[in-house]
């Protein structure tokens, strides 16, 4: 069975040690333990998601998740009591072969009907500790509240290759009656004082691959009427922009995400201000080599598992319960919209006419007219045409992480939407590359174009996701740690986006 259909259902026993007096915070009531309880956590397989997106479901992936600390909270509205307790790896052993950690400690627990149950696995400090801080009466509500944190506080790659990712409660609805009396022993053995919680990963996973073309890649253009060979590409890199500063400790039922960002449409000039947006996964140092991969719709784990990097993303959506896409497109702009920057150099295959004298990528000119390539601005605009300078050879191109659709028609333009939500992997894949990129970003702040005679960018924040450009053949592959697949070819015009 391969992997990317394997629904990863990992029972795990777990055991813990209640908090002594003196980890808790003076207001919050903490009473004399009397009995012990046990909780099962199953991790994440197949996520069930209310967004009205939820595109070509295709399976599941295992992930390849390090759990560091699990955190464990008993409330006792009755009572007024947190029972809590943070441990650490060592407390726990390793997941086994058959994808379970083995008990080995009790939760010390206060008897009491309706006590809720929750769990954080791998949780970032402050939130943990604002967690601590907060009453019985106060915590279901802040169990449900926003943190303002960025991807990269909450999920990181480990160089061993596993992903420490923040994972919380699916839901607010798993509850137990704590008998009193109760001994560490039966709490493990699960006969008594147990209840199962499901968990997710509170951010998302986006992964670019490329078909294998040996050292370089060829672009085409059109010429005369005639699709031509323009250039050969190479170092192919990838980053994710325009993710979320905040999200939902514990998911909303639908999956909506904090404001502003939430409800933010770009408009006028805003968006040259807004700082509701996390850019830093943009930054020179996050850019990483594309996976060359031969596509097969149902192998994805395979690239997914060889990578040496993770991009991870708090989620970005808009008006999550509108049905009607055509109603929902005013919603999603280019400017708050979760994407793929792809960053590539080019050697043209000729210049001003000719083969190119130099062997590196270096400074050319594009005619927007006759898609060729000239060493000087003047050349090209003697052609009677605007010209495009390319710095060093280098192009960018702009990928939606979720598109509701890559088949567009001028009566049906797609995409119109491109929702993201917690614990999915977005994938796509570039099978060719049919025209030629941008030479900088226009939806990455501190991406500043370099030379003010360029034509304007075609890429505007203000503008829906379809537009009348895109420069690639691409197939996209959406999994959540449950896997969605599409593939299109993009090579009409009337078909980019």
């Amino acid at each position: 069975m391969k992997l990317s259909k394997f629904l990863w259902v990992c029972v795990v026993a777990l055991g813990f040690a209640a908090c002594t007096t003196d980890e808790v915070p003076g207001d919050v009531n903490q009473h004399t333990t009397d009995s012990y309880a046990s909780v099962t956590i199953k991790f994440p397989g197949k996520v069930t998601r209310a967004l009205p997106g939820d595109y070509n479901d295709n399976g599941t992936w295992v992930g390849r998740d390090k759990l560091e600390t699990v955190t464990v909270f008993l409330v006792n509205e009755a009572k007024r009591v947190v029972d809590y307790n943070s441990f650490a790896k060592s407390s726990f052993a390793e997941i086994d072969a058959n994808g379970v950690l083995k008990p080995n400690l009790a939760l010390k627990a206060t008897a009491g009907d309706n006590v809720r149950v929750y769990v954080v696995i791998n949780g970032e400090s402050g939130i943990l500790n604002t967690l601590k801080a907060t009453s019985a009466a106060d915590f279901a509500a802040a169990f449900a509240g926003e943190a303002a944190k960025i991807a990269s506080e909450v999920a990181k790659y480990d160089t061993d290759g596993t992903e420490v990712i923040m994972m919380t409660n699916d839901e607010d609805d798993y509850e137990i009656v704590v008998e009193a009396g109760v001994t560490e022993e039966l709490a493990k053995a699960g006969t008594k004082n147990h209840v199962q919680v499901n968990v997710e990963r509170v951010v998302a996973r986006a992964m670019l691959t490329v078909v294998p073309e040996g050292d370089a890649w060829t672009v085409k253009a059109i010429q005369a009427g005639v699709e031509t060979p323009i250039a050969t590409v190479t170092e192919v890199t990838y980053a994710v922009g325009q993710s979320n500063k905040k999200f939902y400790i514990m998911k909303k039922a639908d999956y909506s995400t904090p404001n502003p960002v939430y409800s933010y449409v770009p408009e006028g000039t805003d968006w040259e201000n807004n700082t509701y947006f996390d850019y830093t996964g943009l930054s020179s140092s996050s850019f990483t080599a594309v996976q060359e991969w031969a596509y097969d719709a149902t192998d994805v784990a395979t690239p997914l598992a060889a990578e040496t990097t993770s991009k991870f993303v708090l989620p970005v959506n808009h008006v999550v319960t509108e049905t009607d896409l055509t109603v929902a497109r005013n919603s999603y702009k280019k400017g708050n919209t979760t994407y793929f920057e792809i960053r590539a150099k080019f050697m043209p295959l000729l210049v001003d006419g000719e083969t190119p004298t130099f062997t590196e990528p270096t400074t050319v000119y594009w005619g927007a007219n006759d898609s060729k390539f000239y060493s000087t601005r003047e050349l090209a605009e003697a052609q009677g045409q605007k010209a495009t300078k390319f710095t060093n050879g280098v192009m960018k191109y702009i990928l939606w992480l979720n598109p509701n659709s890559l088949v567009s028609t001028p009566a049906d333009p797609n995409p119109k939407v491109s929702p993201t939500v917690r614990n999915q992997v977005y994938h796509a894949h570039i099978d060719a590359f049919l025209r030629m990129g941008l030479p900088h970003n226009p939806l990455n702040p501190y991406d500043l174009n370099d030379d003010e005679d360029n034509p304007d960018n075609p890429i505007s924040p203000y503008d829906p996701l379809k537009s009348d450009y895109t420069y690639l053949s691409v197939s996209v592959k959406v999994l959540p740690w449950t896997i969605h697949s599409y593939q299109i070819s993009l090579s009409d015009p009337s078909t980019m986006y």
